[in-house]
């Protein structure tokens, strides 16, 4: 099957963390600004930021011996911040800062943003944005989907927006009720659903898969030696996962 179909997505969101180092400002934590993108990161009821990219931030910085605290920023307004030297560090995809050498990027990803169209039975095959013309489309209010609602809501495109619901749970009945003929959603938390669910001849095609690396800014103070840390504290907590 051919390989991931290739977007611009200037809309993907940034995780942030805003660093004062620890070892030049001993009485100040460090401030993690974040951005909302559920199922990756998310607010809960008390205020703290949840999701799989919150535990890796939370594993490598309490395994790193660095103090820190969260601040929820505005998703626009983080590119924005990390390229003008606002905030100093990232978890991001490397092409959202372009081809700048005032980072220090991660030498090994830390995830992967994996964006499929799922569908039921044997319709056929989706493997580019092009290949939704003329069909019906179930979609997550609260996603962009790294620019592929522009393209689906584009009315020269002929595409039909089944139904826009609130997450992947409903979005997945929507598509097990024939609501539309193919959903746009993210893999892990579709994978979850799938075990209580259990919807018969799902099949899904990666639209856009995404990996994400550490970045800090090279103007921040010990940004090496920071950046070193932070991946040592990766490594060694994925190896005792794949050990254990």
């Amino acid at each position: 099957m051919s390989n991931a179909l290739k977007l611009h997505p200037n809309s993907l969101f940034l995780l942030f963390i805003f660093i004062v180092p620890v070892w030049s400002h001993a009485d100040e934590p460090l401030t993690w600004g974040y951005g909302h993108f559920p199922p990756y990161l998310y607010i809960q009821e008390d205020g703290k930021p949840h999701g799989p990219y919150a535990d890796i931030v939370k594993g490598i910085f309490k395994h790193a011996g660095i103090e820190y605290k969260s601040l929820l920023a505005p998703n626009r307004r983080l590119r924005k911040m990390m390229t003008s030297g606002l905030i100093d560090f990232a978890v991001s995809p490397k092409y959202n800062l372009g081809e700048s050498t005032s980072f220090y990027y991660s030498r090994a990803k830390v995830a992967t943003i994996d964006l499929r169209v799922y569908w039921i039975g044997e319709n056929p095959v989706i493997t580019k944005a092009s290949d939704l013309n003329n069909q019906s489309v179930i979609m997550i209010s609260s996603y962009e989907y790294s620019g592929l609602r522009n393209y689906i809501e584009n009315p020269d495109n002929n595409v039909d927006l089944a139904v826009d619901v609130e997450d992947h749970e409903r979005a997945l009945l929507a598509l097990s009720l024939k609501r539309g003929t193919y959903l746009l959603a993210y893999r892990a938390p579709v994978d979850l659903i799938q075990l209580e669910m259990n919807i018969q001849e799902l099949n899904s095609f990666p639209l856009i898969q995404t990996d994400m690396y550490l970045i800090i800014n090279k103007s921040v103070k010990n940004s090496r030696q920071i950046m070193d840390k932070l991946e040592t504290s990766y490594s060694t907590l994925n190896a005792n996962k794949l050990n254990n």
